[in-house]
Parts: C-alpha cells; sequence; structure tokens
C-alpha cells in the first residue's frame, strides 16, 4: 500500500472499461505524467470474504516485471475503497479483437505468441493466472 495517500491527488479517474473479479475497472491519467492508467476500485466493506485473496493479488502483482504481463503501479485505499493501479492496455480483451470479425492468422500468430511469453514468465516463476483476457 502507498500509505495514506489520496490517490486522486495522483490519479484521474475516468470512464468505466468493466468489471473485474473483485470490483469495477476505470481507465485514468497518472496527474503526473499524463499516462493513461487502469484503477480497479474495490468496496472492501462489501469484499470482507475475498480480503485475503484481495491481497494475494496485490502480493503478486507487486513482484511481476515483464513486458508482457501488465504492469503494477501501485494500491490505495481511500476510505472503504481499495484503489489498484495498474498499466492501461489500450488494445482491449480478445472478445474485443473479434467482435468486428475474424481475426486475420497473422495477427493470430502475434497475439498467441505475446499470451506464451507472458504465460511462460508467470509459469517459470510458478505463479498462475486464471483470468486471461
Amino acid at each position: 500500500m502507498e500509505g495514506l495517500v489520496d490517490p486522486e491527488t495522483i490519479y484521474m479517474k475516468q470512464n468505466c472499461i468493466g468489471g473485474g473479479s473483485f470490483g469495477r475497472v476505470y481507465k485514468g491519467v497518472d496527474k503526473r505524467t499524463g499516462t493513461s492508467v487502469a484503477i480497479k476500485i474495490i468496496d472492501v466493506e462489501n469484499a470482507e470474504d475475498e480480503v485475503e485473496d484481495i491481497i494475494q493479488e496485490i502480493a503478486i502483482l507487486s513482484e511481476l516485471n515483464s513486458p508482457y504481463v501488465t504492469r503494477y503501479h501501485g494500491s490505495y485505499l481511500k476510505g472503504s475503497s481499495l484503489w489498484i493501479v495498474m498499466e492501461f492496455c489500450s488494445g482491449g480483451s480478445c472478445s474485443d479483437l473479434m467482435r468486428p470479425g475474424p481475426i486475420p492468422e497473422e495477427y493470430i500468430v502475434i497475439i498467441v505468441r505475446e499470451l506464451l511469453r507472458g504465460l511462460d514468465y508467470l509459469h517459470s516463476d510458478k505463479k498462475l493466472h486464471r483470468d486471461v483476457k
């Protein structure tokens, strides 16, 4: 955790881009750099049963360092809201990529190669990913 820092002094929350396993995910901007980020916001009062899982997720995220895995920027507690700030991946999910129609094979090769590199990194460190998008 990043201490008692108010995350809204560092990040500007924008539109909701989805829901994660524990909360909602927003696109945001780092006010210091102008960089886009993804902000997962969890109401810890409503997630009491999942607190251990959330703490474990943060611990694992904070250890990861690979160009093939979404980068963790930090976590902040504001009232009962836990903000988990991550790298923003603008490409969307695999489902998003398939909406317009079939993906050309040459793109599938690139996507699968990058995905496998990320999974190889995680597995080489004895970590499992159960939510590949």
